[in-house]
């Protein structure tokens, strides 16, 4: 088991990626546990970590528009909304999936992007490409704040843990952008403002 700081998460992620490894780690929200998408060794392993039903794909982090644009679909309208929300706070957004993307990643032919407020991480997105994240905790178990508790819930599952940054105990706002007005999935948060971008 390997334990770094933030500031060595380039490297870990790489060490990671060599085999086929998820990564616990710090998100501008909660703790999350993912890996690059392109390593999709790696995200197949987290179904099993988490006990995690197949049929539910991950959240998946960018760090910029242009990675988004690399896998979703979506008209300048809706990069206005999409821009006003990731500017404002943390919201995960439902768009239409590109074909070319892999079905780890897609539900009915959508995608769940979020672009994290994190300059730390989000630089790191630049590096390894876009990152799964799904909360690190057991689906059948509530989520946990606290670092240590972390670890030992996973210490005999997954191998790479980056800790340290500063995270919350609350997940980001769900809203899906695929319908013809946008509909809030999760969280709090007063849709009607959107009408007016």
């Amino acid at each position: 088991m390997l334990i770094a700081p933030f500031r060595n998460a380039e490297e870990i992620f790489r060490r990671a990626s060599l085999c086929g490894e998820p990564v616990v780690f710090p998100t501008d929200t909660i703790y999350g546990i993912g890996a690059p998408i392109t390593d999709k060794k790696a995200n197949d392993k987290i179904f099993d970590i988490k006990g995690r039903d197949r049929s539910k794909p991950f959240p998946v982090l960018v760090s910029s528009f242009g990675q988004a644009a690399e896998l979703a679909d979506f008209d300048g309208q809706c990069q206005k909304i999409m821009d006003f929300l990731w500017s404002k706070g943390s919201f995960t957004l439902l768009l239409k999936a590109k074909k070319e993307v892999d079905d780890l990643y897609k539900l009915n032919d959508t995608i769940a992007l979020r672009l994290p407020h994190m300059s730390i991480l989000k630089h790191l997105i630049n590096k390894t490409g876009p990152i799964s994240a799904t909360s690190a905790n057991p689906s059948s178990v509530g989520y946990d704040p606290n670092e240590g508790n972390i670890i030992f819930c996973f210490k005999d599952l997954v191998n790479y843990f980056i800790i340290g940054g500063s995270t919350g105990s609350v997940s980001s706002v769900i809203i899906d952008l695929t319908t013809p007005q946008p509909v809030l999935v999760r969280g709090d948060f007063d849709i009607s403002c959107l009408t007016r971008i």
